[in-house]
C-alpha cells in the first residue's frame, strides 16, 4: 500500500478504535451481574462475593473493567472520565480511581498490542474468531492469550486460589471477581467473539484460508457502517428495555431454567465461546456490503433483523447470568 493512503488508514482505524465500544453497554452488564446476584443469594458462593467486594453487588462490579478504560497511561494512569459515565460514579473516589490505575499500570504494556489498541487491558474484553468456525481455537486468527476466553478463564484461576497466567496481571481475588463480573457479559456478546473479514469489495473471506491479510478486519463490526454515526457493533451492545434490571424477575425464569456447562469448569470459557461462536454466525447471516471507503464498510440490514438481534440478545444476557452464578457457585460450592 502507498505510504499517504496507508497512514490515512491507520489515523482513520485509530480514532474509530479510540471511541467507547463496551460489549452490552452498561445496562446490559449491570442486568447480567443482578441475575448473577439473584441467583446465588443465601449460597456460600454469594458470602464469598459479599467477602471480597464488601458493599459492591456483582451488579455494581459488572462494569468496572469498562470504567478502568478510564485510566489514561499517556496521563500518569489517572483516571479522565470522572462525571462521563453515570454507571462509573461510583467508582469515582480518591481510592477507587487509584485502584483502577494499578490494574491498569500492570495491564497496560505486558501484551502484543493489535493496532489501535493503545492498551493491553482493552484486548482482554473481546476475541476475532471467523464465523466461518464453529468453535474456538487458540491456532485461529483472532485467537490470542490475551482474548476474553482466556480472560475468563484467569480471573476464575485466580478466584480459585491460584496464581494469575501470563499475560494478565490480576493481583487479587477482589481485582478477578471484579474482571470476571464484566468478562462473562463479554464473552456471551456475538460481536465479541464471532467475527467477519471483508475484502475491500464487501466479499467475505476467511482468514485462516490462506495468507492472513490484516486489512480484512472489520474490529468486531466497528468498522461496518450502518450510518455515518452508527456502526455494527453499536448497535450490538444497545439492549431493549425488556433486557433491563427493571424487569429481573421475567428473566430470572428464563436463568434457573438454563443448565450446568456440559464439561469440567477449567473448559467452561472455551464451551461459552464456542456457543457466541454459533450466535456471531447468525448476526452476520443475510447482511450484504459495500466496497471498503473511508475506513469502513457499509452494511445493509436484512429485513427483521432486529427481530431477530433482540431474540439472541435476550438468550445471551440470560445466559451470561446464569453461568456467572454458576462458576461462582462451581468455585465456592
Amino acid at each position: 500500500m502507498p505510504l499517504r493512503p496507508y497512514l490515512i488508514y491507520c489515523l482513520l482505524i485509530l480514532l474509530i478504535t479510540t471511541s467507547p465500544s463496551f460489549a452490552w453497554g452498561p445496562d446490559g452488564h449491570h442486568t447480567v451481574g443482578a441475575i448473577a446476584d439473584s441467583m446465588i443469594a443465601g449460597t456460600h458462593a454469594a458470602e464469598e462475593v459479599k467477602n471480597i467486594l464488601g458493599n459492591l453487588s456483582l451488579q455494581d462490579a459488572s462494569v468496572w473493567a469498562d470504567c478502568a478504560k478510564g485510566i489514561d497511561p499517556s496521563k500518569d494512569y489517572t483516571y479522565q472520565s470522572e462525571g462521563k459515565y453515570p454507571e462509573c460514579k461510583i467508582y469515582e473516589t480518591t481510592a477507587l480511581e487509584a485502584e483502577m490505575s494499578d490494574f491498569v499500570r500492570r495491564n497496560d504494556t505486558n501484551c502484543n498490542r493489535k493496532l489501535g489498541e493503545e492498551s493491553c487491558h482493552k484486548q482482554y474484553h473481546y476475541t476475532d474468531i471467523a464465523i466461518q468456525h464453529d468453535h474456538y481455537d487458540s491456532s485461529f486468527v483472532g485467537a490470542r492469550n490475551d482474548d476474553i476466553v482466556r480472560a475468563v478463564a484467569a480471573a476464575a484461576r485466580v478466584l480459585k486460589g491460584d496464581a494469575s497466567p501470563a499475560p494478565f496481571n490480576i493481583k487479587s481475588k477482589r481485582e478477578a471477581l471484579l474482571l470476571l463480573s464484566h468478562y462473562v457479559g463479554d464473552i456471551h456478546q456475538p460481536l465479541h467473539v464471532g467475527a467477519i473479514y471483508l475484502d475491500k469489495k464487501g466479499n467475505r473471506v476467511n482468514p485462516d484460508g490462506g495468507t492472513y491479510d490484516p486489512h480484512t478486519s472489520t474490529r468486531g463490526g466497528n468498522s461496518i457502517a450502518i450510518t455515518s454515526r452508527q456502526n455494527l457493533h453499536s448497535i450490538w451492545d444497545a439492549i431493549p428495555n425488556s433486557l433491563k434490571v427493571s424487569h429481573l424477575k421475567a428473566l430470572l425464569k428464563q436463568s434457573e431454567e438454563i443448565s450446568l456447562t456440559d464439561s469440567q469448569i477449567e473448559n467452561w470459557p472455551i464451551a461459552w465461546g464456542n456457543n457466541t461462536i454459533t450466535e456471531a454466525s447468525q448476526a452476520f447471516d443475510g447482511l450484504t456490503f459495500g466496497a471498503f471507503q473511508k475506513g469502513r464498510w457499509k452494511v445493509t440490514l436484512p429485513a427483521r433483523y432486529s427481530k431477530r438481534m433482540s431474540s439472541i440478545k435476550n438468550e445471551e444476557i440470560v445466559k451470561a447470568g446464569a453461568h456467572l452464578a454458576q462458576l461462582l457457585q462451581a468455585i465456592w460450592p
